[in-house]
């Protein structure tokens, strides 16, 4: 009967879909405080954006991934589990390696039949739970078929499953779907649970779902309030608006600046912005990568899972200093900051912290040899193999990711600097010059163009083992030498004078721009149009781009500028 019924919910959302993309609508279009809202902030009214606007670009209707879905189910029923990120098939990852692009997060059948099994799993647990019914049925209803207190509970949970009023047709389904329960013999409660059940299947529960009023036509709109909070919630939570952000909307507040950006600070101090961190930093960043990142014990004796924990949070520490505090992006790859537990503060030299302390300290001026966020061990780590350094690869992620620089793939035929089989647990390539061993690979003018390019950063760090650890000679005795110089002549000598190079001049620009540019794509959900002949996006991430200079390119300014930017707050039809 399961497998029955879940095919009947996929025809269902399929039409649904369907609908959306003809007519721009599922029933009808919510209706704010019994007639359309408008904004009294400096952008306009909501319905319209400001005179000579250009194409804001649109969302295709965006289905939760793992880590939306897990944190919207937790926030909403008041569980505490990660299914969805355990058990479901794994999300797809879009063009800029964000899985919360809403074009690439397509769904099949085998991804509907997890969510539908997953909505009545859930249920089954909450109402076996009194205290969460407890959240859910909110009166005492006098009978099985109490009108009242059904709907009590159906515009209780409705807009809170569906981030938004329910419509008339939304609530007449609910109603029917419970006189349906109780006429095969269901209670009260029992009737209840099958509207759960439904609306955690239901397309507007999976689906974030934008509207235009005249879909085939190219008009540019403002998001309706619910809308925008929900693009804000999971934006900086990665989760279901909560009340005060649904108030907000309610109101229309939210469409003005000030009450937006009201909103944008007080979700920043929720302890729910870790998921923002965890999500854009680090994926952006790729710290999500090192908790399955595999290291060689006989080239990393000291290394352990309470080192790599540290590592994790010391990241996500370093960024929320960025993140929460007034530190200018401009000192991402220099501040002297770092965040460590025992076993981290043993890995740097730190040696005033016991090995056995769990809880990371804030240290600052640690060694003047190991700054910013290239001197963390997350990313000296994640950038290695499991059994030595890889400079190349150092120097390209420090040229993709920071940098927004677009470096090709080596063609095909190259072997490969290391030998086969064998190659991890080999004493010799364990211990070997990486240096020497480069310099002979570039001598092929295939890899020379490249590896000119992009072995310098790496081999500025390469005073850095494969855990982080600070070293001078390699394991066969030979000395570690961390100069370098770049294609345009500049020349350091180890990784202080590296990141000081990175962080100014050209580079800088580089790296200020490209983090706005991350930024707002993440914000979006898709993928920035930037190329002519489309780059209508260019225009908002210039203007974001120069705003943000003017603040001193704080972080958390650049967060509030996306989100006041047009291209947020509205949307185009017709694309």
């Amino acid at each position: 009967m399961k497998i029955e019924a879940a095919a009947l919910a996929r025809l269902a959302i399929l039409v649904s879909v369907a609908g959306v993309a003809c007519t721009g609508q599922v029933g009808e279009r919510p209706v704010i405080n019994g007639g359309p809202s408008t904004g009294t902030g400096t952008g306009g009214s909501s319905g319209n954006p400001p005179a000579g606007a250009g194409n804001p670009g649109s969302v295709v209707i965006h289905r939760l991934n793992a880590f939306e879905y897990d944190n919207t189910i937790n926030d909403l029923l008041g569980l505490s589990q990660n299914m969805a990120q355990k058990t479901f098939i794994p999300d797809e990852v879009g063009p800029n390696g964000f899985n919360n692009e809403a074009g690439a997060l397509t769904i099949s059948d085998a991804e509907f039949q997890q969510y539908f099994n997953a909505a009545d799993s859930l249920a089954e647990q909450l109402f076996t739970d009194p205290g969460l019914t407890a959240k859910i049925i909110t009166c005492v209803p006098a009978s099985a078929t109490d009108a009242a207190c059904l709907r009590t509970i159906i515009d209780g949970f409705g807009p809170r499953a569906y981030r938004r009023p329910l419509t008339t047709d939304e609530v007449a389904r609910s109603v029917a779907l419970a006189a349906d329960a109780i006429k095969n013999g269901e209670d009260f409660t029992g009737s209840v649970k099958q509207i759960v059940k439904m609306m955690l299947s239901s397309l507007p529960f999976l689906y974030r779902i934008e509207m235009d009023p005249t879909p085939g036509v190219g008009q540019t709109h403002r998001l309706s309030p619910y809308e925008l909070g929900s693009r804000l919630s999971y934006l900086l939570w990665s989760s279901t608006p909560d009340a005060k952000l649904l108030a907000a909307a309610q109101s229309a507040a939210l469409l003005d600046d000030a009450g937006l950006v009201r909103e944008v600070d007080r979700m920043l101090q929720d302890p729910r912005a870790t998921n923002f961190v965890s999500s854009f930093a680090g994926q952006w960043l790729g710290m999500r990568g090192l908790a399955a990142h595999q290291v060689e014990s006989t080239a990393f004796p000291t290394w352990n899972e309470s080192l790599r924990q540290g590592m994790v949070q010391e990241v996500a520490l370093y960024f929320n200093e960025f993140l929460g505090g007034d530190v200018p992006w401009t000192q991402f790859l220099t501040a002297p900051v770092h965040f460590v537990n025992g076993p981290l503060a043993q890995l740097y030299g730190a040696t005033n912290i016991p090995v056995a302390q769990t809880i990371m300290t804030k240290v600052v001026g640690l060694d003047s040899r190991r700054v910013g966020f290239l001197g963390l061990a997350a990313f000296l780590t994640q950038s290695s193999y499991s059994y030595r350094t890889v400079p190349t690869l150092r120097g390209k992620w420090v040229y993709q990711n920071l940098l927004g620089e677009t470096i090709p793939d080596p063609p095909a035929g190259i072997p490969p600097l290391d030998p086969g089989m064998g190659a991890a647990s080999n004493s010799m390539t364990q211990d070997e010059n990486v240096r020497a061993r480069l310099l002979a690979h570039r001598a092929d003018p295939t890899c020379a163009a490249c590896h000119n390019l992009l072995d310098p950063i790496g081999l500025g760090l390469e005073n850095f083992d494969g855990i982080g650890a600070y070293r001078t000679t390699y394991g066969n005795g030979q000395s570690i030498d961390a100069s370098g110089q770049f294609p345009d002549g500049t020349k350091f000598d180890g990784s202080a004078q590296l990141v000081a190079i990175l962080s100014q001049g050209v580079k800088q620009t580089e790296l200020v721009n490209f983090a706005a540019q991350q930024m707002m794509t993440y914000a979006l959900g898709r993928p920035l149009r930037l190329a002519a002949p489309n780059d209508a996006d260019r225009q908002y991430l210039q203007q974001i781009q120069q705003q943000w200079a003017k603040q001193g390119y704080v972080f958390k300014s650049l967060l509030r500028d996306v989100v006041l930017s047009e291209t947020f707050r509205s949307r185009r039809g017709g694309d």
